[in-house]
């Protein structure tokens, strides 16, 4: 070989070398965005995720001074859009926007996805749904100890309305466990959505429903709250949360919450360009403390809550392991 051609060589190896460097140098905040944002929501147009999310991107579009267009990724539960999202590219232009649990959790415990929580950076869960246990107001039980002593005594009369797989499916068994009681020790009567579930419960046909607290709103005057299934009471309930009103039996639950709607990264997106990152999750959290806009989702019935990174993560893996552990009842 030539003297002349194995610099060549040598020269454009160099080169190459020094490209693959420069382009795994970290994106610094000052640079980004510099192209239009995607937001990846993984349920259908219209519903209650998909109104968060785009008027989300409306504001981080003023915020960031680049155009964030919403893309809609239907199916499979949430699967079919996160895998699109986990498909694109890393560098901070493509962003999950969505229900962001229980739906990556469940593809990966029920449809063998081919992503975990760790490809994932969760940057804040900005609406999510808490359960509300709540009895038909006609009855005597004015607390969780009353009912749960109601079901001791007579195993398999009381009647609770569900979701099948829902977090309030969860919830009871997770009750119930408190209480050492079995699955078997109600009668759980499932419904194939909230709606037809709440029916029955605003009429009797069941003595007790645990759903969606926000959802149940609208038959508040034929229920009585016992517990939500919250860290922190809910403003439009007068009931305990859920470990206060098991205090009797000295345990305590993790309880899983409901559709968390919020926005994703890539892993790799922050791992490799933290500054970004960081720029990314501050224009978040200062988009939610704007009051107008607080006002305006209020207005619009969509949470505005600001959980961060840390917290977030800490919620969605906290109930990745409940759902594993109640896994065979779904």
């Amino acid at each position: 070989m030539k003297m002349a051609s194995l610099k060549a060589m040598l020269v454009a190896g160099t080169m190459m070398a020094t490209a693959m460097m420069s382009g795994a140098q970290p994106v610094q905040a000052q640079d980004w965005p510099s192209q239009q944002i995607t937001f990846v929501v993984a349920l259908g147009p219209g519903g209650s995720a998909d109104r968060a999310m785009r008027l989300l991107a409306q504001r981080f579009q003023e915020e960031l001074g680049v155009p964030v267009r919403v893309v809609n990724q239907e199916g499979g539960g949430g699967h079919v859009g996160q895998t699109y999202f986990m498909n694109m590219p890393t560098d901070g232009t493509v962003f999950l926007a969505s229900s962001i649990h229980p739906y990556v959790s469940n593809a990966i415990l029920d449809l063998d996805a081919d992503y975990t929580l760790d490809d994932f950076a969760f940057i804040n869960g900005q609406w999510t749904d808490k359960d509300l246990f709540a009895v038909y107001h006609e009855l005597p039980y004015t607390t969780i100890d009353e009912l749960m002593e109601a079901v001791r005594s007579d195993p398999g009369k009381i009647r609770v309305s569900v979701v099948p797989g829902s977090t309030g499916f969860i919830n009871t068994l997770q009750l119930l466990e408190a209480y050492d009681l079995e699955a078997d020790d109600v009668n759980i009567v499932t419904y194939e959505s909230g709606g037809a579930a709440r029916t029955a419960a605003a009429g009797g046909q069941v003595d007790m429903t645990v759903l969606g607290a926000d959802g149940t709103l609208p038959i508040a005057e034929y229920v009585r709250p016992l517990a939500v299934a919250s860290d922190t009471p809910l403003p439009d309930w007068d009931a305990p949360v859920l470990n206060e009103a098991i205090a009797s039996t000295g345990k305590s639950i993790t309880p899983l919450v409901g559709s968390m709607r919020g926005i994703a990264a890539h892993a790799e997106f922050r791992d490799n360009h933290p500054e970004a990152f960081a720029k990314m999750v501050a224009t978040y959290e200062s988009i939610l403390a704007d009051p107008e806009f607080a006002q305006l989702l209020a207005d619009q019935q969509i949470g505005a809550e600001w959980l961060g990174p840390e917290r977030t993560t800490e919620i969605i893996k906290e109930n990745f392991k409940i759902l594993q552990q109640f896994q065979s009842h779904q």
